[in-house]
């Protein structure tokens, strides 16, 4: 273990300018000076210019984004580096563009130095003038009578005086479907070849990103590949989410609908439109052909996936949950796609030297390609041999009809992280709330595959003494006993709720529960602003709870992390149960054999820590500046009766325990005092 040292100041390192009027103090309003940001950014610095890789976990309210931005725009701006800001969040990617680079370019300024920063989101999140011109003209064969037409007339009209294609910045509501069909796709991009090439969206954004010396991007649209040249230095910021990244990018989901989709893109049966409807000189025959061959994988995909279906006994479960089922063997079904899409992509290959265009020849290609990675998918599925890696079905449902999915994913990512991404001679930083466990980051070295680092941990500036309490009711029996926890739980959820006036997070670790609760609840509190994760997005679901003010929210993963709300509108974070993954679901139940099989033991090296991990960022929510205070509960008596529960409480902030909810009122009284 390499530990970070502070040395004696460098009037090159930035750490100084987070002193007391020093430059960050006269760009930001009510600055105050944290020793914790100082050292984080003196540690970035000497990362990044000795060309080391760096673990940082900087506790809530360390200021953490300026602490990494700061140290590497400097350093990017005076030897002409480049440096990769990463994040897993879109919310994150907007702060640091909106809020906190603005601050680091006035302040190199202020140095004599000039920054120049960029966001660049995946290409599949901009306007293409090509697909779009190819859409005004062929609206009638590609659209439904829906309206979709008049959209992309209007889309037209404002793409002629627009300088950015970027989706988000869109002042129209461009549907999905739409969208899928104007939006970049690298399967069907021209390249050199495009007319509209000069005046190319994506090209001006990625020429942007290019001359950036700090770029942000999106931790998936890193491992996809940055359409850029190399870069210097990278930063993950939410890096404690690096691993479930990297596995879901080495893996594959193929569900049915996608199968549908690119059917009917081809040639919709239903309405008579699609690819072979636009083609302008066709092979002879090859439109009854193409016609035929689309039938025949229609009718063998229907075939192939529900004998998958039967064969693993899927029913549709009340409710709508969604079932998973292990696949341990090869050859589940027989594969009925093969033959029907080796005939279909014969077809397409023939078609290509027919194209009349650029773009038809594009467009034919990037439907074939499309072809052999799903022939490729299913291949890979059924020979089911990658003993590192999970199998699995899911059976979804919703309003429409359910859907299957067949999964794909590595159990372990360490020695793929190993290589391609600490192996490479550019410093890697991962920086995040919660990295560490008990103080220590083996867990994290352990499972990304990281064999030397410089580490620094940096506790939290606020007094959680004075700003928290924790409470742990007693009479909570263990979730063993299901039905009698789960009567308990929502309880005790009634009466927090009862007793706390200002906002709540209920936080629950799976959606069974969840719905139970907010039943239960909706009823017995009446009057009060109830929000229920999944009635709308997740940002206007935050944003409808902060304006609220005394609302409660039933949440599951998504408001486990990345969710900041100050003051009285979020006073109390409920956790229902200690985050535990469960071992029954396919990919986790796959990591456990693994691990086992290599004499790992699995719950004290894997499934507690990681469950520490989340348990911290669910406590995180709570306090999130100086001016804040509210109490978390945690609704989970595992904390005080199992020998590992002590480990959940020595990972957070010390703060004062409340017995009962009388005095955990009387707290709150005592701060309106």
């Amino acid at each position: 273990m390499t530990e970070y040292e502070p040395q004696e100041p460098d009037p090159s390192s930035p750490g100084h300018l987070f002193s007391a009027g020093g430059p960050v103090a006269r760009t930001i309003r009510n600055f105050e000076p944290r020793e914790q940001q100082g050292q984080m950014a003196d540690a970035v610095y000497k990362a990044v210019s000795g060309g080391k890789h760096l673990l940082v976990e900087a506790g809530t309210g360390v200021g953490k984004s300026l602490a990494y931005l700061i140290p590497a725009a400097l350093w990017a701006v005076r030897n002409k580096k480049k440096v990769v800001v990463a994040t897993h969040t879109k919310a994150l990617q907007a702060q640091l563009v909106k809020k906190d680079l603005p601050v680091v370019k006035a302040i190199l300024e202020e140095q004599g130095l000039r920054l120049n920063y960029f966001l660049l989101m995946g290409s599949g999140n901009y306007l293409c003038l090509s697909r779009l011109e190819r859409a005004y003209a062929q609206g009638e064969e590609l659209f439904e009578e829906d309206g979709s037409k008049d959209v992309v007339v209007e889309l037209a009209a404002w793409a002629k005086l627009a300088s950015s294609g970027c989706r988000p910045e869109i002042p129209l509501n461009v549907p999905q479907r739409v969208w899928e069909e104007v939006c970049r796709d690298p399967d069907n991009c021209l390249g050199r070849k495009c007319a509209h090439l000069e005046t190319c969206f994506y090209r001006k954004e990625v020429a942007l990103a290019k001359a950036a010396d700090i770029i942000v991007a999106n931790q998936h649209l890193f491992f996809a590949g940055m359409p850029t040249p190399a870069f210097d230095a990278v930063i993950f910021d939410e890096a404690h989410n690096l691993e479930d990244v990297a596995s879901a990018f080495m893996g594959f989901s193929l569900t049915d609908r996608k199968v549908k989709r690119l059917l009917d893109d081809i040639f919709n049966q239903k309405s008579g439109k699609g690819l072979v409807r636009r083609l302008r000189t066709p092979p002879a025959n090859w439109v009854p052909a193409m016609q035929q061959a689309v039938a025949d994988v229609n009718f063998a995909s229907r075939t192939f996936f529900h004998d998958i279906r039967e064969k693993l006994g899927f029913d549709a479960p009340e409710g709508g949950a969604a079932k998973a089922r292990r696949v341990r063997k090869p050859r589940l079904v027989e594969n009925t796609l093969a033959q029907p899409l080796l005939a279909l992509t014969v077809l397409l290959s023939e078609a290509i030297g027919h194209s009349k265009s650029a773009q038809e020849e594009a467009e034919i290609k990037g439907f074939l390609v499309r072809c052999l990675a799903l022939a490729e998918q299913t291949a890979a599925f059924l020979k089911c041999d990658d003993g590192d890696s999970a199998y699995w079905v899911e059976n979804s449902y919703s309003k429409r009809a359910p859907s299957l999915s067949l999964n794909m994913s590595p159990v372990d990512v360490a020695e793929y992280l190993r290589k391609e991404l600490f192996g490479n001679e550019y410093p890697v930083i991962l920086t995040s709330a919660t990295l560490a466990v008990d103080a220590s980051f083996r867990m994290v070295k352990t499972r990304l595959g990281i064999d030397r680092a410089d580490e620094l941990l940096l506790d939290s500036p606020f007094d959680y003494q004075q700003q928290a309490v924790i409470y742990v009711p007693t009479a909570i029996p263990d979730p063993a006993e299901a039905q009698a926890y789960e009567a308990a739980l929502i309880e005790e959820c009634f009466k927090i709720s009862s007793a706390v006036d200002g906002g709540i997070f209920l936080l629950f670790t799976g959606w069974q529960i969840l719905d139970k609760a907010h039943k239960a609840l909706e009823r017995r509190l009446g009057g009060r602003p109830l929000f229920r994760q999944g009635d709308k997005l997740p940002q206007q679901l935050l944003a409808e709870f902060r304006r609220a003010g005394n609302g409660v929210l039933f949440a599951t993963d998504t408001f486990w992390q990345g969710v900041d709300v100050q003051g009285p509108a979020l006073s109390c974070v409920v956790i229902a149960r200690l985050p535990f993954t469960s071992p029954d679901t396919p990919l986790e139940e796959a990591r456990h054999e693994w691990m086992t099989a290599r004499g790992i033991n699995v719950f004290n090296e894997y499934s507690l820590p990681k469950a520490v991990v989340k348990f911290r960022q669910g406590f995180g929510r709570l306090i999130r500046s100086k001016a804040d205070f509210g109490a978390v509960v945690v609704l989970d008596p595992r904390i005080r009766t199992r020998r590992y529960g002590p480990k959940f409480l020595r990972s957070i902030p010390r703060c004062h325990q409340v017995s009962g909810l009388k005095e955990l009122k009387a707290f709150f009284d005592c701060r309106k005092e």
